[in-house]
């Protein structure tokens, strides 16, 4: 749309360090298409409170903390376009409602705020598709049959037994798990194996041991997912997403069969052993939203664009980070912990500063790929970090939001609302106008010279082919009697000769 290019020539005028080369100048391919860019009002950082009950999990944010505002506003803006009928042009330009796959909501690293937007979607009951990347040893539904396979190879593990008696798998309550484990004697199992009651979790369990030491990784895996209804379970408790997890844990368990004796406690070691990380495609998740960061967003597009967390500021990082600093008289790379500013001279100064100026760069080309991914619409909000919150704190220039307001008071057209969002609002010319402008421009009469018949233009002369018989030879027919063909045959062998004998001497002729 033209409304996001003017906004990216106008933020990226400043050249920001040669960044991308000189300011961009666009043209779009499509003039006429509408556009809008809203730039919402930075949440304030709120402080994080002390945990209430001592048995909430510990990295539990709750609904007041500054990542989960923003994950609840983004959300919620989705739901309202979906709600109000917003109407996109399709392909060729004629409007269609919206849908969720249309939003491509990016973030600048996997924190805080891109679990809780996955969240917020789930809960305002929007299709999402989930993470782009995700870490096999930290799926929920990983874990589960992790500690499924866990209790298989060792029945007296009460914590992993635990955990699976709580997971989907089994449905089991707080007060259920408590009831059964609290003034029991001996394993846990035991209490469980002489209860009359979960007769249904008893006899899954019961199965899959009768079978542990029988079974492949895999096939037992596979048993638990399907014939006990497993994978149904945990997609139903934990989404659609989940499957990815699952899929990845049988995939790494034929892995393992191929290069190992298959045993249920080999297998538990050599999953402990590496971390395995699933790379998801979501460039085609349907009418589903994607989450993404903006490195992995290269080559993607979508009309709307949701650019999460727009407050990262280049000089909040590097704390204790591990630079690789090169000397200048030799060609040794040394590791060493990045020191401060007033500790940096020479080399490592000049080395320091180098990098800095390279990470800058690096900063200012995402953010041209992160609002270049919009095709129609482009929404930036962001909410501050604990530093950026302070009294004293300003943001600086390296701060995406502050960049791209200041490229937004530039443009004519800009319009400020109550709550503080700028808007750049486009409407474009919708495809009636375009075809009533196309009509118009061929009103004017018809020349005379479109009706008559084009003057046929000279043919250049014929070749001269002196061995040609006339027009007809270039269609002639096979000799018709046994004296013709006799002779073409001849002239055939003769031309032969003509062609080849020259080449030899004149006593092997």
């Amino acid at each position: 749309s033209p409304a996001i290019l003017r906004l990216v020539d106008q933020t990226f005028e400043a050249g920001f360090d040669q960044a991308l080369g000189a300011s961009p100048a666009h043209i779009g391919v499509n003039d006429r298409l509408p556009g809008r860019v809203d730039l919402w009002p930075l949440i304030e950082s709120t402080k994080t409170e002390e945990d209430k009950n001592w048995d909430d999990p510990v990295d539990l944010v709750n609904e007041a903390h500054h990542s989960a505002q923003l994950a609840n506003k983004i959300a919620a803006e989705i739901r309202r376009m979906i709600e109000a009928g917003t109407q996109i042009p399709d392909e060729k330009g004629n409007p269609r409602l919206m849908h969720a796959g249309d939003v491509l909501i990016l973030v600048q690293r996997r924190s805080t705020v891109f679990a809780e937007i996955i969240r917020a979607c789930k809960a305002e009951g929007l299709p999402i598709a989930g993470a782009d990347r995700l870490r096999l040893g930290a799926e929920l539904a990983v874990k589960d049959l992790a500690a499924l396979l866990s209790f298989l190879a060792t029945p007296e593990d009460d914590l992993s037994l635990a955990a699976v008696l709580r997971s989907p798998l089994c449905g089991w309550s707080e007060d259920e798990l408590f009831r059964l484990a609290h003034g029991r004697k001996g394993f846990l199992w035991e209490a469980l194996r002489d209860s009359a009651l979960h007769a249904e979790t008893l006899e899954m369990l019961r199965d899959l041991r009768d079978q542990a030491d029988f079974l492949r990784p895999f096939d037992l895996i596979e048993r638990a997912l399907t014939r006990h209804h497993g994978r149904e379970r945990l997609l139903a408790r934990l989404g659609d997403e989940a499957e990815d997890g699952i899929d990845e844990l049988l995939s790494q368990a034929l892995a393992y069969e191929a290069t190992d004796v298959p045993s249920l406690t080999g297998f538990l070691v050599w999953m402990e052993s590496g971390d395995v990380e699933v790379k998801r495609r979501l460039d085609g998740a349907g009418q589903a939203i994607r989450v993404m960061t903006v490195h992995g967003s290269k080559g993607l597009q979508a009309p709307i664009v949701v650019l999460a967390d727009a407050t990262s500021d280049p000089s909040f990082r590097h704390n204790s980070d591990l630079d690789w600093v090169v000397g200048d008289d030799t060609n040794l790379t040394l590791p060493l912990f990045r020191p401060r500013k007033a500790q940096r001279f020479g080399s490592l100064a000049k080395s320091a500063e180098d990098q800095d100026k390279r990470e800058r760069q690096e900063h200012w080309r995402l953010l041209y790929v992160a609002m270049t991914r919009a095709e129609e619409r482009l929404y930036i909000g962001g909410a501050l970090k604990p530093k950026q919150s302070k009294p004293d704190a300003v943001l600086s220039d390296q701060c995406w939001h502050t960049r791209i307001e200041a490229g937004m008071r530039e443009l004519p057209g800009i319009v400020e609302a109550e709550d503080g969002t700028l808007t750049l609002y486009e409407k474009g010319t919708p495809k009636s106008a375009e075809k009533t402008a196309e009509a118009e421009r061929w009103a004017d009469p018809i020349p005379d010279w479109a009706s008559r018949p084009a003057p046929e233009e000279a043919r250049p002369p014929r070749p001269l082919a002196p061995s040609a018989l006339g027009v007809e030879d270039a269609a002639s027919s096979p000799p018709p009697d046994p004296a013709l063909r006799a002779a073409a045959e001849r002239g055939r062998i003769l031309h032969a000769l003509f062609e080849r004998l020259p080449a030899v001497r004149a006593d092997d002729r």
